[in-house]
């Protein structure tokens, strides 16, 4: 029986194995059957260039580890060795959500307002410190300053080191190959390309972060996949400037097929997918936005659909562009 069984479950591997090679090739000849098309039809001139950052331009877990690390140290040193570890500040992270959820549902509501990552990580921290006995006040106060002061700086500067191979290269190539057009940031989290010292390529950055702490944008709002943040991005452009408004003369480029292709394309936008399969994507501590559990199955499931292009880095977009615009 056990022979059988170990039979049948090799069998059912190497069946899923192979559906899944299908459906990656299936993916791969769809992009590239799109991509063919765009170069034939008559090329135009390209406007504008979105990007994507965090497992675009740099892999985000490590950046994001390191940053997280640097918290801690900073809260440790200052409020002492019983300072909770990240795994117990991202497990109060979850429990924070779920409680705020629960107080929504009992004032009637169906979820409670989302938090930017920044606030649901410092409220996290706090509660996890109160919990090892350290006061509020104390919590409160160095957690706070110490994402400020460690976790943000932090961030940039293992981007700035982190950024992939060929990156800074493409950019440059990009303005001097398209002298005249717009490049753009468009972020669910707090990376920057200014921070990450790549901000001399950039025109404008629209990250979800500032979008909800500075600017009172709903969480979900802020956020990709909801159109918000590319409708903000075409104000920008066409107000400062001058983007015709003709979608196919924008370009958005990012690693997330949900939150970047599918995304751009409600807005008719040209895609290029960034499939690195070397990059493993950051798993949220305070786990990923409502649209996104809700939405990517079915998203990724239909991906040809939402992508233009696939390339494996971002150092190879200049030959790819130079197929579609003049």
């Amino acid at each position: 029986t056990r022979t059988a069984t170990a039979s049948a479950s090799a069998s059912a591997s190497a069946t899923s194995a192979r559906e899944r090679r299908r459906s990656r090739s299936t993916h791969r000849a769809a992009s590239r059957a799109r991509a063919s098309a765009i170069a034939s039809s008559s090329k135009k001139r390209l406007e504008v260039i979105t990007f994507d950052l965090d497992d675009t331009l740099w892999p985000t877990t490590p950046v994001v580890n390191a940053a997280n690390e640097a918290l801690i140290d900073w809260c440790t040193e200052r409020l002492g060795q019983t300072f909770p570890k990240t795994p117990v500040v991202h497990a109060a992270m979850k429990l924070v959500r779920e409680e705020r959820d629960a107080q929504a549902r009992a004032r009637g509501d169906a979820a409670a307002e989302p938090m930017s990552y920044a606030a649901i990580r410092i409220a996290g921290a706090v509660r996890a410190a109160r919990a090892c006995g350290i006061p509020e006040h104390d919590a409160v106060a160095v957690i706070a300053r110490g994402y400020h002061l460690a976790w943000i700086p932090t961030r940039n500067d293992m981007a700035r080191r982190l950024v992939f191979p060929g990156v800074r290269e493409a950019l440059a190539s990009l303005r001097e190959t398209y002298p005249n057009v717009t490049i753009g940031s468009i972020t669910n989290g707090f990376g920057s390309a200014t921070g990450a010292g790549l901000g001399e390529f950039f025109d404008f950055e629209i990250s979800a972060e500032a979008l909800i702490d500075e600017h009172m944008v709903h969480g979900e709002m802020a956020r990709k996949p909801h159109a918000y943040p590319f409708q903000l991005a075409m104000g920008i452009a066409c107000g400062d400037h001058g983007y015709s408004g003709d979608a196919d003369t924008w370009v958005h480029v990012g690693d997330d097929v949900l939150n970047d292709c599918y995304c751009a394309k409600q807005l008719d936008l040209r895609t290029v997918h960034v499939k690195d399969p070397n990059v493993n994507p950051y798993q949220s501590g305070g786990g990923a936005p409502y649209a996104e559990t809700s939405m990517r199955g079915a998203v990724e499931a239909d991906a040809a659909s939402h992508v233009d292009g696939v390339v494996t880095h971002v150092r190879e977009l200049p030959e790819l562009l130079a197929t579609w615009y003049a």
